[in-house]
């Protein structure tokens, strides 16, 4: 019984990094992409198509 507690956290730890470096992947993709828009002059704010036409 040990040994599979044992694993089980081990698998669980593995988890637990792995989506904490998908969320922060996430946040730095937006943070360049915003850079990025910034740098080329691009507004994201007006540039939504509103669907009340």
């Amino acid at each position: 019984m040990s040994a599979f507690l044992s694993s089980f956290a081990s698998y669980l730890i593995k988890m637990i990094i792995l989506i904490a470096l998908g969320i922060m992947g996430g946040f730095i993709g937006i943070k360049l992409r915003q850079a990025s828009n910034r740098k080329k002059g691009i507004d994201v704010d007006s540039s939504d198509v509103s669907s009340d036409e």
